[in-house]
């Protein structure tokens, strides 16, 4: 009878652990898949954009790049642990993150927002009718795709 436990746990044991190492598969897989496609992504619009947009996207990024490590050097020890914070879901995490926030914070937060929607608008802007058919033809079918991020063509 233990002889039999022990070939049970042994074998509980060997398929936890399979399953544990499937999992890590599929996780690395997803993350070659998401580079893969953004990759294609990157040169199809390459395809589309001229050299000055190409441009303006760059300085765009950067620049929101760069704002998003300047918020993030503004957080304080306690807001760093809130968004460390596993124990909680994405949502509980963001809320009280949310609320910990100072004045400050809030309108950098605010300003950074405005600065993003100004360059999307003065983007969408330099872009020609086929341009945008193109565009919107690209990102069509992004809903739910790799953190549902979303494409939104603007009316020009």
């Amino acid at each position: 009878m233990i002889k039999f436990l022990k070939s049970i746990a042994f074998t509980t044991l060997m398929v936890s652990g399979f399953a544990v190492a499937a999992n890590a598969q599929v996780a690395d897989s997803n993350k070659v898949a998401h580079r893969q496609h953004r990759k294609e992504m990157h040169q199809k619009m390459a395809a589309i954009l001229t050299p000055q947009q190409q441009e303006q996207l760059k300085a765009d990024q950067k620049k929101s790049r760069q704002a998003m490590v300047a918020f993030k050097a503004s957080l304080t020890t306690e807001q760093k642990a809130i968004a460390k914070d596993k124990s909680l879901s994405h949502k509980e995490r963001r809320a009280k993150l949310n609320s910990s926030f100072t004045d400050s914070q809030k309108k950098a937060l605010a300003d950074n927002r405005a600065v993003r929607k100004e360059s999307r608008k003065a983007f969408m802007a330099s872009l020609n009718a086929d341009q945008k058919a193109k565009m919107k033809e690209l990102f069509k079918d992004r809903k739910g795709h790799f953190g549902g991020r979303h494409y939104k063509a603007q009316k020009a």
